[in-house]
């Protein structure tokens, strides 16, 4: 995928009505897959990454109406069982395991945890390149996960209806009162940077739910329960014609390496490495290796030269120069320029006077 919309963080989660105490219709790959949305949608929230789901009822404190939960939700205020009354949890023995119990232990959004189905759905976003594991822990009651573009959603279309697939990545689907092996996983290859659509829709039947979910990195790293800065959402854009990508590994190159050398003031050499994002030359984020040598560089040279002149006082000058030094790096070099003033006509001077000095003595 690449989009050009805004993302957003964690993922979106739709809840639909599902029958207190149903056994059979979680267990039809349709219904698993897609059908789930002909029931009627409750609501939903977004923005979610703490995806596992632990829900245990609470026991009412006076027992009550047995009765679907479908019916506490009509719209049009029918309500069998009489008003709402407050619900405590206590430590007894009593708890109706066909009672539809309502919390806001899902995702914070209040409906009935005991019988729902929920759907998740984001993008992956996968910082390596390489085959991810993802994994359910257990399974209570049935769940199943897709991901890529063919299986979880269309690219840029996160908001549409399902696709009419099976083709699940993890199966978690179980009969009723039957089990599934424990870590039921599935592996997906992905390339990194490149957002995998990536669906998760779980129901529960009646009473305790429970979907562990976990998915380990290519370099061995376990992300358990919290996927934050690994999923995303993004709004539809249907109108965008490249946002799916056929073949991700066209569009990769090689990581560039880059070596620097610079001088510094050191005794020894340093060498240190930097990693960067680059555009590469597919126009595609790149990691980048920078690879900096820093060698000592030589002390400052100074030299002296001494220049004869015609003025009649001694002349100092410094000059700045750069130099290869030693090392072979960029040198600086000091130049003292020393002009003295010659002694030609001076000496020419002091033998025309001792000549005749000489004569007059002579005389």
């Amino acid at each position: 995928l690449l989009t050009t919309t805004k993302r957003e963080d964690g993922m979106n989660i739709n809840f639909y009505e599902y029958t207190i105490g149903d056994k059979t219709t979680y267990l039809e790959p349709e219904y698993m897959g897609y059908k789930y949305s002909d029931t009627k949608k409750l609501g939903s929230v977004s923005g979610q990454t703490d995806l596992s789901i632990y829900y245990s009822p609470p026991c009412e404190s006076t027992p009550t109406c047995v009765t679907y939960a479908v019916l506490k939700r009509d719209e049009d205020g029918y309500d069998p069982c009489g008003p709402l009354y407050e619900t405590k949890k206590r430590d007894t023995e009593y708890c109706d395991p066909n009672t539809a119990y309502w919390s806001s232990d899902l995702f914070g959004f209040y409906t009935t945890p005991t019988n729902v189905t929920v759907e998740m759905t984001g993008y992956f976003l996968p910082p390596q390149t390489g085959s991810y594991i993802f994994k359910f822990a257990t399974v209570d009651d049935s769940a199943i996960l897709s991901v890529g573009g063919a299986t979880a959603f269309d690219c840029c279309a996160q908001q549409q209806p399902p696709i009419t697939s099976t083709n699940f990545t993890i199966n978690g689907i179980k009969p009723w009162g039957g089990s599934l092996p424990p870590n039921v996983e599935g592996t997906v290859y992905m390339y990194a940077r490149f957002y995998y659509p990536m669906k998760v829709v779980y129901s529960n039947a009646v009473s305790w739910g429970t979907l562990p979910i976990s998915v380990t990195l290519p370099d061995g790293t376990a992300i358990s329960d919290d996927f934050e800065g690994y999923v995303y959402s993004f709004d539809d854009d249907l109108t965008q014609s490249d946002c799916t990508i056929p073949d991700p590994s066209n569009y990769t190159i090689t990581g560039l390496i880059t070596t620097t050398t610079e001088p510094w003031t050191g005794t020894f050499t340093s060498t240190s490495t930097e990693m960067t994002t680059v555009t590469g030359t597919n126009g595609q984020p790149t990691d980048e290796t920078v690879i900096v040598i820093r060698t000592p560089t030589s002390e400052g040279l100074i030299t002296t030269t001494t220049e004869p002149w015609t003025g009649t006082f001694t002349s100092t000058s410094t000059e700045m120069t750069t130099v290869t030094g030693t090392n072979g790096q960029p040198t600086d070099e000091t130049v003292i320029v020393a002009k003295a003033p010659t002694t030609a006509t001076s000496s020419s001077l002091s033998s025309s006077s001792s000549e005749q000095i000489t004569s007059s003595i002579t005389s």
